[in-house]
Order: C-alpha cells, then structure tokens, then sequence
C-alpha cells in the first residue's frame, strides 16, 4: 500500500512537472527571442540560448519610444486600481457578509448578476459616458470602471468575511467597539491571506488591461505598456524581437508581485474557495 501511494506521488509529480514546462515555455520563448536579431526570432529549431546575444531591443525600446512614460501610466493606474478595489470590495464585502439591513440579499444577487455582463457590452454606454463628462484621454477613464465594477471582489471578500465567528464580532460590540471598528479591528486582519489575493489578482488585471486603454485614451502620452508595447512595429512588419524585450521588461513587476505574496495568496483563493 505505502509503495503504491509512492508511484501515486511519483506520477502525480511527474504530470505537474510536465504541466508546469508546458506553461512556462512561452515565458522561456519570449525571454529567449529578446535577446535575438529579428531575422533569428522564429527559426526552427528553436535556439533557446542566442550564440549572439545582443541587448539591442531593450535599448531600442527605451529609447525609440516613451516606455518610461508607458511604466509610469502603468504602474500609476495599477496602484489606484489595487487600493480602490481592497478598500471598496472589503467595505463592501464586510457589509454583505456580517451587517443586517432590507433587502440585502437581492441587492447582493443583483449586484452579483454584473458577474453575466460581458465587460465588452459596457464598452460603447461607458465611452459616450466618459467623453461628455472629459474623461476621454485621462487615466480616470481606464481606472474608474475597476472602481465601479468590482462585483467579483465584492463576492471575494464576502466569501472570506462569511468564515469569521460572528461570536466575535458579538463580543467586540458588547465591549463599545462600532461597526467599522469591528470591520477594521476584528474581520480585517482574521481575512489578511484572502485580501494579498485580491491584491495580486486586482494588480494583475489592472497591469495587463489592454481594452480600456485601447479604447479609451488615443494620447500617445497617455498610454499603457500593453497597448504600447503592441505599437512596436515598422512601417511593413511587427518587430517581434523588441516586442519581447518590451513584454520581459513589463512582466518583471507581476513575478515580483506573485513571488513576495504566493504563500498568502495560495492560503488566500483555498479559504475563499471553501467557505460561505
């Protein structure tokens, strides 16, 4: 029995270790092609270590274009998106979860049903929105719409904040604590693991948004390293060499991301995946 559990494991390992390859891959890939001559990104076989490694793509991308500028929009945008979304859908969440007021739970399911709404279908109402009150152009008008549409994390949180004793939250307002002191104090630190989540998924769609910038803001100035970095091109053909310097320069910060909180965000989606 203990040796066939052994094989089980082995197995098991080897299935993940070929998935976990698989995936990692393309990210080799493109690493791989930015260090190449544009004439040497698609040969076959693929030569994973360049013979003649050159750094002239991520120059070319630092220089030939604003990318600084494009980091900076990035980096900007994915802060505000990431502390408006924490701060709203936990409020939000600690309300739905653990406070009693009317019909909390249709307007829970209908703030919910958002859930169906394709992003694609708001994409015209909100563009004639923001353009007659000036948004178009601004960074207001790719960050608000994470601010306003946050019903997947308001769902979050809620599943989170359902796992905390309400004997708790009972005892801290027999000793005078208010609501939100009881949110802030109480629930908030007991959900640390589930709100790091929501941090690195919230970052991660906010420094990889490519529709809203796309559509949104046509100021070069303006810009986002997704939409930016697909504008690496001549006048007859994609450069694809410095497109992949670019795409491994714009990836660095999620890695860092994930790698600081993979422990917590591990423990995180586990939590909020099994209790509610």
């Amino acid at each position: 029995m203990l040796k066939n559990n052994k094989i089980g494991k082995i197995i098991r390992t080897l299935i993940l270790a070929c998935g976990g390859i698989v995936m990692i891959m393309p990210v080799l890939w493109m690493v791989s092609a930015s260090f190449k001559y544009e004439n040497q990104v698609f040969r076959f076989p693929i030569e994973w270590i360049p013979k003649t490694p050159t750094i002239k793509n991520y120059l070319r991308a630092l220089t030939e274009f604003p990318f600084a500028t494009w980091y900076f929009n990035t980096a900007r945008n994915t802060i505000l998106i990431v502390c408006s979304t924490l701060l709203v859908s936990s409020m939000a969440g600690y309300a739905f979860a653990k406070v009693n007021f009317k019909y909390k739970n249709f307007i829970f399911m209908a703030y919910i049903s958002a859930l169906m709404i394709p992003n694609e279908v708001r994409i015209i109402p909100q563009f004639i929105l923001y353009r007659n009150i000036g948004l178009i152009n601004t960074f207001w008008s790719v960050v608000l719409p994470w601010m306003l549409f946050t019903a997947f994390s308001i769902f979050f949180m809620r599943q989170a904040f359902m796992g905390v004793p309400d004997e708790l939250c009972e005892a801290a307002k027999i000793d005078g604590c208010n609501a939100f002191g009881i949110y802030a104090k109480i629930c908030l630190p007991m959900i640390k693991n589930t709100a790091v989540s929501l941090t690195i998924l919230s970052f991660t769609w906010g420094w990889n948004d490519y529709l809203g910038p796309k559509i949104y803001l046509s100021d070069v100035k303006q810009q986002v390293l997704s939409v930016g970095i697909a504008s690496f091109r001549s006048q007859f053909t994609n450069d694809y060499a410095m497109q992949m310097a670019g795409a491994s320069l714009a990836l660095i910060p999620v890695v860092v991301v994930y790698l600081v909180g993979q422990k917590y965000f591990i423990e995180g989606i586990t939590a909020g995946a099994v209790k509610g």
